[in-house]
């Protein structure tokens, strides 16, 4: 009786097998897996995944970025109308 052949690499065919994508299951040498909190991932699988981290990170920035331009655009506007008022009280007849 023989012993089986070791799979191989999805990407390397010369190369054995180390573990399986969880996500499209194909079979990963080494060279080709990437771990992430322990589980396996190809290539394609992890850049999918690290886009959808970017794209998650992104729209968590967002929020601050709108708070912060609703900010500014609050004070520009405060300060235009005490300048106004200021330049008011300064031409109107009775002003200091």
């Amino acid at each position: 009786m023989t012993a089986p052949a070791a799979a191989a690499c999805q990407n390397h065919r010369e190369r054995e097998a180390i573990g399986i994508c969880v996500e499209c299951r194909a079979r990963i040498c080494s060279e080709c897996v990437t771990k992430v909190d322990g589980i396996n991932y190809c290539v394609a699988c992890y850049a999918v995944l690290a886009e959808r981290g970017a794209r998650r990170k992104a729209s968590a920035e967002r929020p601050t970025a709108t708070w912060l331009a609703g900010l500014a655009a609050f004070g520009l506007l405060t300060l235009v109308t005490l300048l106004t008022w200021g330049l008011l009280e300064a031409a109107l007849p009775g002003g200091s």
